[in-house]
């Protein structure tokens, strides 16, 4: 029987000024990767040499202001039978090297999915980033470039789909100061605005890049022009829910009446929206209705959870803020012996929170009366 040659994987980079992450990254993908393609569009750090340390083939190119001209330039230097595309300021999670290679060698599959977290504090969610190294394949849009069309035509033309891999992806650019970032963005989001003004996430993205340089008013315009969109063409989808969910954040007096009212009749999966109407009812006093949205919330271990719709998640809506509500909410409705459970989950959150042993003792107290008269 004739031996299966093991699938051959190549990892494509386009990097500029990225050594301060750039060895993280190599360092993690080197043991399951058969080569790394990286194109770097203008360093003036040591990121070339972090490169060549690790074995990287190295390629030179002028930034043109569009990333998916600079991702196509990797693809066609990679000679790998699957594509794993990767940013500098991401890093791959310890796996198992066969188990990825077996996936991959599932002859059905035209893609893959990795969990990824898109930020330290977010859950993960399922997003492909792993293809078959095809022609046919490639990255379009300057900015929030996508392969996903091409990807989809692939797989109705040669009947194949999308998987699942062992592979984990964690993304580091999000934390500390984003200014550049947002700076750097904020022309590239209106140009791709400019050609397609219907595109929701994008323009939710340049609400977040706007409210992070300080122009609070371009951002809820921003978010409210994607709400708009939603409301005028229908949802497309969960990505739909975002702009709704920053501007209920962070829009303050902006905050039309019933706009969570609206926001949780278009997207009743939603677990920001979720949360933050169990919040509002805390807050009305609505104790019962708060505790039948929140506690499914505070079951969910974050570390755990990847959602399939692309929605990542601020980790603290399962964690010590719900569990204080919940508190609040049980205590007020005389469950004590849940309100001290919960309490004691924020005192082990937040040790220095000294207000939470106290209460737990209180609800423990009242909890002690309650059973001594029955």
């Amino acid at each position: 029987m004739p031996r299966v040659r093991p699938v051959r994987l190549s990892a494509t980079l386009i990097v500029r000024n990225e050594a301060a992450y750039l060895r993280r990254c190599l360092a993690s993908i080197r043991p399951f990767t058969d080569e790394i393609i990286v194109v770097d569009t203008g360093s003036t750090d040591n990121s070339p040499a972090v490169a060549a340390e690790f074995g990287a083939q190295l390629f030179a190119i002028d930034w043109q202001g569009d990333f998916s001209a600079a991702r196509n330039h990797a693809l066609d230097h990679a000679s790998g039978d699957w594509i794993l595309y990767i940013d500098a300021d991401e890093c791959a999670r310890p796996l198992n090297a066969d188990a990825l290679r077996g996936a991959l060698a599932d002859a059905s599959l035209v893609a893959a999915t990795v969990a990824f977290r898109s930020r330290t504090g977010m859950t993960r969610y399922h997003e492909c980033r792993l293809f078959r190294n095809d022609p046919r394949i490639r990255f379009r849009n300057v900015i929030h470039e996508t392969m996903m069309p091409d990807v989809h035509a692939v797989a109705q033309s040669d009947g194949l789909r999308i998987g699942r891999s062992p592979l984990a992806l964690d993304h580091f650019g999000y934390d500390g100061d984003q200014s550049a970032k947002h700076r750097r963005n904020i022309p590239l989001l209106r140009a791709r605005l400019a050609r397609d003004p219907g595109h929701v996430y994008s323009w939710n993205h340049l609400g977040q890049a706007l409210m992070g340089v300080g122009d609070g008013p371009a951002a809820v315009d921003a978010w409210q022009r994607a709400i708009d969109t939603v409301r005028g063409r229908g949802v497309q989808g969960a990505l739909d829910a975002l702009p709704y969910g920053s501007l209920l954040l962070f829009g303050g007096e902006h905050v039309a009446p019933g706009l969570l009212d609206e926001a949780r009749a278009r997207f009743p999966a939603d677990l920001l929206l979720q949360w933050l109407q169990g919040q509002q009812l805390a807050d009305a006093g609505r104790f019962s209705e708060a505790i039948a949205l929140l506690e499914p919330l505070a079951a969910i271990d974050p570390d755990a959870f990847c959602a399939d719709d692309g929605i990542a998640y601020d980790d603290r809506i399962f964690g010590e803020p719900t569990w204080h509500t919940l508190a609040l909410c049980h205590f007020r409705l005389g469950h004590y012996s849940d309100s001290a459970r919960y309490y004691a989950r924020a005192a082990a959150a937040d040790p220095s929170n000294a207000s939470y042993v106290a209460k737990q003792r209180l609800a423990e107290a009242r909890a002690g009366k309650v059973a001594e008269r029955s």
